[in-house]
């Protein structure tokens, strides 16, 4: 069953189109890797296919329905989380959230079944011993994978990460990208990654798609990451690498400007 489709899709904010003919389609249970510099439309693109952001044209499905009827089966980790640091909330507190509020409750007290389930997601990410301990003490790698036990007590379809390495050091990166390889050997969730630095991550990807603001290109990372495909977007400094069997994206840290664009 197709998972995501995309046929003929513009994304707009008012007149200004942010992304524009995309034409894509992923299965259930794959793992997209969407590439493109910053600025090109990445955030834009998970935000519509989560259903926040409606302002679109053409023919975009999650699972057969539209995202706004489909967000029952999509949880999204944005790359920046919203918990206020002087809300003492415990990790296990932050991860019940997505049982309770999935449902559209609120709750002064946590029920103990949506403690159950959190405990069990904080268990399936390798972080049992923070439960007690409060968020905002946990380090950058630990606080990631808390938000990943969030939006996996739901038991989505789809799940959403918005650049989930970023701002992370060597070894949180790898601890994450752990978390995501497991989600993909066991769970059937289908997952669409925004990711500037692909290569932690290439073992898992079925398809990469690279965008800025239109479709440069979409398919197996083969098919994807070539020299010429690469350097069209990243410069000339790009390139992909192939070290025997693995294969490595070097882009650089680009930002993308536009001719024109305010700063």
């Amino acid at each position: 069953m197709e998972a995501v489709s995309a046929e003929n899709v513009d994304i707009l904010y008012e007149s200004y189109t942010a992304v524009e003919g995309l034409n894509f389609r992923i299965e259930e249970g794959e793992t997209l890797l969407l590439l493109g510099p910053n600025g090109a439309g990445k955030t834009t693109l998970l935000r519509t296919i989560a259903g926040f952001h409606r302002n679109y044209h053409g023919k975009l499905l999650v699972f057969g329905k539209t995202p706004e009827d489909a967000r029952e089966l999509i949880s999204y980790v944005p790359q920046s989380h919203s918990l206020n640091g002087l809300v003492p909330l415990k990790a296990i507190e932050v991860v019940s959230m997505g049982a309770i509020y999935k449902k559209g409750f609120f709750h002064f007290r946590v029920p103990e079944e949506a403690l159950s389930r959190a405990r069990e997601a904080l268990s399936f990410v390798g972080l049992d011993d923070v439960a007690e301990r409060l968020f905002s003490e946990l380090s950058g790698g630990q606080r990631q994978r808390v938000l990943l036990a969030r939006a996996l007590i739901s038991n989505p379809k789809l799940l959403l990460l918005d650049e989930p390495l970023s701002a992370l050091d060597p070894s949180a990166r790898a601890e994450v990208a752990a978390v995501l390889g497991k989600i993909k050997r066991e769970k059937s969730v289908t997952m669409i990654i925004a990711t500037h630095d692909i290569n932690p991550l290439m073992e898992i990807g079925n398809r990469v798609m690279l965008i800025n603001r239109k479709l440069i290109a979409f398919g197996t990372p083969e098919e994807v990451l070539r020299d010429e495909v690469i350097k069209s977007v990243y410069g000339p400094l790009a390139r992909a690498i192939k070290v025997e069997s693995r294969l490595y994206c070097i882009t650089g840290d680009v930002h993308l400007h536009l001719k024109g664009e305010q700063p």
